[in-house]
């Protein structure tokens, strides 16, 4: 806690600014503009195109949640058909004309469905309207319904790991993983960030350091050309202090040409602008300064099992792993199934006249003329029927089932072994993260050290001159070690900071100091 307040408030401070304070890219592109390291960090998790895309997995990945759960949800149906039939007969007692004409209509509606523990369900209401001149059929129209309901529920195969349920289960793992994967990517955007910024920082101090190099060069020059030109030297040191000149303006060329590289890639990362951008927009970082840091190895490592996405998603390959060593286990089980229908029939329809069914039979009586049978259930006068029953299958000998338990198993292991292989890769990382910050430290207070020391000697060789004892090749010589020394010291204080960067990257801890909500930045941009 007191590691992650004290980046927050001394490398990013403006964290805590208002909405109206918060950097826009338009602000920056196509200006010179001044850049902290929050307003760095900001603007990339606005226009890195490498993140736009980081985002999309996780949603997708929802999406799929959301198919699998699909497979859930009830499924409506309806018919409807039509059938006309002419039947020929041989005996009167069907048919006068030796034909029988029939008008059937069909309406069929049911729904079925699985729930996620194995029970599947179904429920078909079934009714036909029957118009026949046929002796026989003694009600015109004659209406019958049929209501059929079925269950059926698995108790050893299929129960809670049939290939529905499992589909979800799987489908959240992976919608985990890739959460877990969009922090690491986050992690890795914002340490590249911070590391892109101080290399400019780096470099734009370089260059100020080889500028002023070579405006001591060029003083020298001139003291020296006029020296020669009241005859206290000779030309070879005018020669010497132009080949001194001629040096550092390289050294201020090549400095030039690392600080532009250096600024594309922190545009790239921040800003993602077109070929324009990248020309007419400059950034100028903040100066870099030395932080009081400080940093525990266990807690470090305490702190790296607990949050580090790598971790997350190598666990979420064992949990996957191990769903699917559960379900090839029930797959091995033989089939039991218990199975219960409950069904209702109805019949109505009014009754044909006596001459138009067999001779001598008696007309039913009027069954109520109303196709609505379905309303009978209700009352309870439909004809009722139920079953209840098993179903066993056994396969045998289960060559396939077996085979895949083993596989299965075989996947668990290597998704542990991963998994071990993982704690013991961040481990490595974390001792080395703080290995480099320990010893950026002493090289920033060595390198500190240096320069002051090599600032004095110059300042002494620069007296010695003027009085005589020297030469403006000497000069330029200790000249050169001071201006070595502070690129040391520049360098030394870059790889500090990024040391910080690189232990809160390694313990997992990065994007809490910079006060980065992993939620929200997955949110971003996602409604458009």
């Amino acid at each position: 806690m007191i590691r992650s307040t004290l980046i927050a408030l001394l490398l990013m401070a403006p964290v805590l600014a208002s909405a109206q304070q918060l950097p826009r890219a338009e602000d920056f592109l196509g200006r010179k503009s001044g850049l902290t390291l929050h307003d760095a960090v900001y603007l990339a998790l606005q226009s890195n195109l490498s993140l736009r895309v980081a985002r999309t997995r996780p949603a997708i990945a929802e999406e799929v949640v959301q198919e699998a759960k699909g497979a859930f949800d009830p499924t409506l149906s309806a018919e409807y058909g039509f059938e006309h039939r002419e039947t020929p007969v041989a005996t009167a007692l069907q048919g006068d004309a030796g034909l029988i004409e029939a008008d059937q209509w069909d309406y069929k509606g049911g729904i079925f469905g699985i729930l996620p523990f194995g029970l599947s369900y179904s429920s078909n209401l079934n009714q036909t309207r029957l118009d026949s001149d046929s002796r026989i059929v003694s009600l015109e129209p004659e209406w019958r319904s049929n209501w059929w309901n079925e269950i059926r529920l698995p108790i050893m195969k299929d129960l809670i790991y049939n290939e529905a349920n499992v589909a979800v289960m799987r489908t959240r793992i992976a919608r985990n993983i890739s959460d877990e994967e969009f922090r690491r990517e986050l992690l890795d955007l914002v340490a590249e960030v911070e590391n892109a910024y101080w290399a400019l920082t780096a470099e734009r101090a370089r260059q100020r350091v080889e500028h002023k190099s070579v405006e001591t060069a060029r003083d020298l020059l001139e003291q020296t050309r006029v020296r020669y030109d009241v005859g206290v030297v000779s030309k070879v040191l005018v020669v010497q202090a132009e080949a001194g000149v001629a040096e550092r303006e390289v050294a201020e060329i090549r400095a030039n040409n690392r600080a532009e590289t250096a600024q594309d890639e922190l545009l790239n990362l921040t800003l993602a602008p077109t070929a324009e951008g990248f020309a007419s927009t400059e950034m100028v970082p903040e100066e870099p300064t030395y932080i009081e840091y400080s940093v525990n190895l266990d807690v470090a490592l305490e702190k790296a099992m607990e949050l580090r996405p790598e971790l997350g998603s190598a666990r979420g390959q064992v949990e996957d792993a191990e769903v699917q060593l559960a379900q090839a286990e029930n797959q091995r089980l033989p089939t039991v199934d218990l199975v219960g229908s409950y069904s209702m029939n109805g019949l109505a329809g009014s009754a044909k006249d006596a001459s138009d069914i067999l001779p001598g039979a008696t007309p039913p009586n009027d069954q109520g003329g109303s196709r609505d049978t379905f309303s009978d259930y209700f009352r309870g006068d439909g004809a009722k029927g139920w079953a209840a029953g098993g179903v066993v299958e056994i396969p045998f000998p289960n060559t396939t089932a077996r085979a895949t338990v083993r596989k299965r198993q075989i996947e668990v292991r290597r998704a542990r072994t991963e998994l071990r292989r993982t704690e013991q890769q961040i481990t490595l990382g974390v001792r080395k993260a703080v290995r480099l910050l320990l010893s950026a430290i002493d090289a920033v207070e060595a390198a500190e050290r240096r320069r002051i020391a090599q600032e004095e000697t110059l300042r002494a060789e620069q007296e010695k001159l003027r009085l005589g004892d020297s030469t403006p090749h000497d000069v330029l010589q200790f000249e050169e070690d001071l201006v070595e020394a502070e690129r040391e010291k520049i360098l030394a204080l870059q790889a500090y900071l990024v040391a910080i960067t690189g232990v809160e990257r390694s313990q997992g801890t990065l994007l809490e100091a910079r006060g980065i909500s992993v939620g929200n930045e997955m949110r971003r941009g996602m409604d458009r």
